[in-house]
Order: C-alpha cells, then structure tokens, then sequence
C-alpha cells in the first residue's frame, strides 16, 4: 500500500480559568484507520468540524497525531517535506504578498535542489504553462492576480518539488462554480501527467463523486462510512451517509 493509516487519535487540551489550567480534551479524531494505493484518489467528506483538515493534517506531520501510525511506502516516500505536498482551500493566504511569482515558485526549487540556479527561470516559466498561466506572471506580486489565478500559482509551486502525492484540503471551494470545473479539469489532468496519488478533501459531495476512486465519511472525529465511491453514492450504508448526500442533492 501506498499509505496505510493506522488508529489515528488527535485529541486537543481543554483550558479554563485564570491560569489556563487543562480541565479536559476535545477528541478531534477517534481511531481513524485506512489505506491508499498508489495513484489513487481519495476522498474525505463530512461537516464542518468531523475532522476532515486535522487529519489531512496530521498525515502531512503538520500535526503531531496523540495516537496511532502514518506509514507511507518507503520506497516511493523518501523525503515527506517534498514527495507529499498540500494546497490548501485559501489562495489568498498561501503565497507571501511580498514576493514575486518568479521568486514564490523558485523557492521550492532551490530548497530542494531541483535544478541548477541558471535554469530556475526558464523551470518557473515551464510550471506555469502547465497551469495555464504564462510567462507575464514572473514578476507580478499575487495581489495582482484573481483567487482562481492564485490558486493555479500554488498548484505550479506545490509541482515544482516534483511530488508523488498531493492532499487538496478544500482547493476550490473557495472560487466561484466556472473556477472551480476549469481547476478540477486541471487537478485531473495533471494527476494523468505526472501520476500522483491525490487526497481531496471536500464538504462538496457532487466533486467527490466525480473525481475520486474511494471516499471516508467522517463525522465527530470518527469514520462512518468508507468504501468505492460509486458504491457509496450508489448504495450507502449509514444513514448519515443517506443524510449528506440528500442534503446536497447528489444522486447515486
């Protein structure tokens, strides 16, 4: 497996009083477990608060998980800070408005080493073309730029390190509709060019039945439901599953 998941606990500190003193825990996830083959696309689904983010989170070790494993195949996952990568749902607050596209996407570049310092131009000018945007945005500041725009920057920064797998916490959800099929096309695209393993982490039921291959249902922290995507939108098993999808008006 490409990932396995194994009883993930996240529970958050409880603070009261003067002092701040711990007076309980929030248990954000409860024994969360899964697996991921490669050039897959998982889903996660659920309301606000079920614990999608944190998990996303915590498999991307920007969290600390309280319990449990995070096991990515050794031999495709050789460095996590650059073979997993995530573009969170704000393009708005992922880019630094103080530098300039050229230097935003050249960053990862030279972190990582990718390719020497005379080819970083003509690299950035590359990465953009994959995403649709052209070699006027070199140097233009983000403010210059629309959230979809934005986002397709982040997308070319987040390709730049040459990834194996890529968690996408909400990417379009905050962009209007025509934005948001332009950018799935792309995500779709890209993950047949360069074969990633995606992770889509969404409130949006319709996206997930169109883009993923499984799906979690998660709600209070918990996993409800979890199966093939056509099969849950098909046939689902938890009436909580029956209850999202009816909410959202999503047909099997």
């Amino acid at each position: 497996m490409f990932l396995e998941v194994k009883n993930i606990t996240k529970d958050f500190p409880v603070e009261s009083g003067v002092f701040r003193r711990e007076s309980g825990v929030v248990k954000a996830l409860d024994n969360v477990s899964f697996s991921l083959g490669e050039f897959e696309t998982l889903g996660i689904v659920g309301e606000s608060g079920s614990g999608k983010t944190t998990l996303a989170k915590i498999i991307m070790k920007l969290l600390p998980a309280t319990s449990g494993d995070i096991c990515f195949d050794a031999s495709r996952i050789g460095n996590l800070r650059k073979d997993v990568q995530i573009i969170f749902q704000n393009p708005y607050n992922s880019l630094d408005p103080k530098m300039r596209i050229l230097d935003a996407i050249a960053e990862p570049l030279i972190i990582h080493r990718i390719c020497p310092g005379k080819m970083i131009k003509k690299t950035v000018t590359g990465l953009l073309g994959m995403v649709g945007l052209d070699e006027s945005a070199l140097y233009r500041l983000p403010r210059e730029f629309s959230g979809g725009e934005r986002q397709r920057i982040c997308i070319a920064r987040v390709l730049a390190v040459e990834p194996k797998c890529i968690i996408l916490d909400e990417p379009v959800s905050s962009l209007d509709l025509t934005i948001q099929a332009k950018l799935l096309d792309l995500f779709m695209d890209l993950k047949k060019k360069f074969n990633l393993t995606y992770i889509f982490v969404s409130h949006n039921l319709a996206v997930v039945k169109n883009i993923t291959d499984f799906v979690l249902v998660m709600k209070d922290g918990r996993i409800v439901e979890q199966g093939r995507t056509a099969d849950i939108f098909r046939e689902p098993g938890r009436e909580y599953t029956k209850m999202l999808l009816e909410a959202a008006k999503v047909e099997g």
